[in-house]
């Protein structure tokens, strides 16, 4: 493994997080719960952590309030010991953005110069915070340095779902002759049958990334680091890392729910939750679910502390949830603390936290037009 101390991380919580209304109307994409137990951002966290990365950087678009009650000291990913680096967060970056833009005035990156100058690390680490995967980032940067290329890109070989992926994914890798590796958009890939889709994580030495975000303040391009290197790929050589394991991109309603809904599968579940890489969550304490004699549950995942009195079928149950008797949970996805109330009928739907469903409530949905319950309603009967 490489020495460690070599590489520091920056993470940008930015992504536009309107895609995924009403689910994301008080939290970023990042703090968006999955497979039952985690959150969006505990996959990158817990490839940082096995990577034994001590020093991290998060770039959040809004206030975060949602992101430091999770995440708090890093605590759950080993990053919460000071002496050797820790977890540092920089809120609010939407409005610097755009405060920059219109007045420009200080230097945009002034933070993120700061934090990898104490970082004292060679090379970084840049990633997004919507992808559901878990990457081998000493591995990653073990391949860049020995590539001589000026970046890495990891990307995940992609088959399915392609006219989905081209309308939702700007950037796709396509490697050429004599081992170089070309960025293209979706217009240029229209009509292959297979993708390489980047994963919006890369690694590059420090000094690169300062001397391309000298070249951005000097051109007046006020970007995330992720974004910003997407935009500098061109002017690059590109070394690409193929990803083999579970991917997914969190980047709509239907793509959040594909994702936990695949995990349903045995092998994609073992693919992405049952590797080398440990995927670590904050910790909770609480009791087993309890499930009722006359209860029936086929083909779910069921957070702990749950009550399930009626019948859950293909389904994601996240913790604290009650399903009464009678009622119906199927091909859904119910989030923290969701009451169902007795002979209720759920399908395809997504239900956020806190939402109280009367006895005898429908929510139907189907397949290509999922029902989508905002936080803390109350659905009348």
């Amino acid at each position: 493994m490489m020495a460690k101390n070599r590489i520091s991380a920056i993470v940008n919580l930015t992504e536009d997080n309107t895609v995924t209304l009403p689910l994301t109307n008080a939290r970023p994409i990042a703090a968006l719960p999955f497979a039952g137990r985690y959150r969006v951002i505990d996959f990158v966290l817990s490839s940082i952590a096995y990577a034994e990365i001590d020093s991290v950087a998060m770039f959040i678009g809004e206030s975060g309030r949602s992101i430091y009650d999770h995440v708090r000291s890093g605590e759950s990913w080993d990053l919460d010991n000071k002496i050797r680096g820790g977890i540092f967060t920089y809120s609010q970056q939407n409005w610097k953005k755009q405060h920059h833009a219109e007045n420009d005035l200080e230097d945009f990156y002034y933070n993120h110069r700061l934090f990898l100058e104490r970082s004292k690390t060679q090379y970084v680490f840049v990633s997004g915070s919507s992808v559901i995967a878990s990457a081998d980032i000493q591995n990653m940067c073990s391949q860049h340095i020995a590539s001589g290329k000026d970046i890495t890109v990891i990307y995940s070989p992609m088959q399915e779902n392609l006219e989905s992926i081209r309308k939702n994914n700007r950037i796709f890798l396509v490697e050429g002759e004599q081992d170089e590796v070309r960025a293209f958009g979706p217009q240029d890939v229209a009509t292959s049958d297979k993708l390489n889709v980047s994963l919006n994580s890369y690694v590059l030495s420090v000094d690169k990334m300062n001397e391309i975000m000298d070249e951005a303040l000097e051109a007046g391009i006020y970007l995330d680091l992720d974004a910003l290197l997407e935009q500098y790929l061109s002017d690059l050589t590109i070394n690409a890392y193929e990803y083999t394991g579970f991917a997914k991109k969190i980047n709509s309603i239907e793509s959040y729910y594909e994702a936990n809904m695949s995990l349903l599968d045995r092998k994609k579940f073992a693919s992405l939750l049952q590797t080398s890489i440990p995927v670590l969550t904050k910790r909770k304490n609480g009791s087993p679910t309890y499930y009722d004699v006359d209860s029936k549950v086929r083909q779910s995942i069921i957070g702990s502390d749950t009550s399930i009195y009626g019948e859950v079928t293909d389904s994601i149950v996240n913790r604290r949830v009650e399903v009464a008797k009678d009622a119906t949970v199927a091909n859904s996805i119910l989030l923290q603390g969701v009451k169902v109330g007795e002979g209720a009928k759920i399908e395809y739907a997504i239900i956020d936290k806190n939402t109280i469903v009367d006895a005898g409530a429908q929510i139907i949905g189907t397949p290509d037009n999922l029902a989508v319950i905002a936080k803390g309603s109350h659905i009348e009967a």
